[in-house]
């Protein structure tokens, strides 16, 4: 594993582990017309990691660092998105 594969997985896992640890302690929905401190994070979080993907997919083969990390990270973001839905 290079050195690069693995400061995306601990960009993509420090994102996630922060955002849920920011959902739990401040919850995952708003009160006002701020979004919730999760949804924050994520949306950075997934342009960089899509800057990060896009870089990577023009130099090179795709590293799966980043289909994971940007799974997971996706998945936290839509978990927040269905909340403020229903």
């Amino acid at each position: 594993m290079s050195s690069k594969e693995i400061f995306y997985y601990w960009f993509y896992a420090i994102c996630f582990v922060v955002s849920v640890a920011t959902g739990i302690a401040t919850g995952f929905t708003g009160d006002s017309h701020i979004p919730p401190l999760p949804f924050a994070i994520e949306f950075f979080t997934l342009v960089i990691g899509f800057i990060f993907f896009i870089n990577d997919m023009k130099h090179a083969k795709p590293i799966k660092a980043h289909q994971i990390g940007l799974t997971a990270n996706g998945s936290v973001m839509a978990f927040v998105l269905l909340l403020a839905i229903i």
